[in-house]
């Protein structure tokens, strides 16, 4: 039989595992700099009419600041 020394096992296992720690990481750095996708601009003389803001209901209860500042802090 042969012997196997268990540290050398141990040791491989922790140099491949490493190296594949490190090929994902940059790999990962080199996605996160790549280019953005591009947004369109149209100009304005070709942009479509803004949509006209709805009115009130008759009846809402107009709905205080600190009601306001409140919810916006649990968002």
């Amino acid at each position: 039989m042969r012997y196997i020394n268990p540290l050398a096992i141990w040791a491989d296992f922790a140099l491949k595992s490493g190296q594949a720690m490190l090929a994902s990481a940059q790999a990962a750095v080199a996605r996160a700099n790549a280019p953005k996708v591009t947004v369109a601009v149209i100009p304005t003389a070709d942009a479509p009419p803004p949509k006209p803001r709805q009115a009130k209901a008759p009846g809402a209860k107009a709905r205080s600041k600190a009601k306001v500042k409140k919810k916006a802090k649990r968002s």
